[in-house]
């Protein structure tokens, strides 16, 4: 009985560096794709920009031609 209880505890312990091991490298994820997220952020601004430089364009040869 002692020896299953020894052996029931190694395998809490492993379970338990296991979870902690995953907790870490969850965190790291979660950090990695919050700056995926800002960096999409911001080239979504960017080609919003050139969109909107690109119709102004069009809408100022259209009106010259007018």
């Amino acid at each position: 009985m002692s020896d299953r209880v020894l052996d029931l505890e190694r395998k809490v312990e492993r379970h338990s560096e296991a979870i902690e091991n995953l907790e870490r490298w969850q965190a790291k994820q979660n950090g990695s794709l919050a700056k995926i997220d800002d960096r999409l952020h911001s080239l979504e601004r960017w080609i919003m920009a050139t969109l909107a430089t690109a119709v102004v364009s069009l809408l100022i040869q259209l009106l010259m031609r007018g």
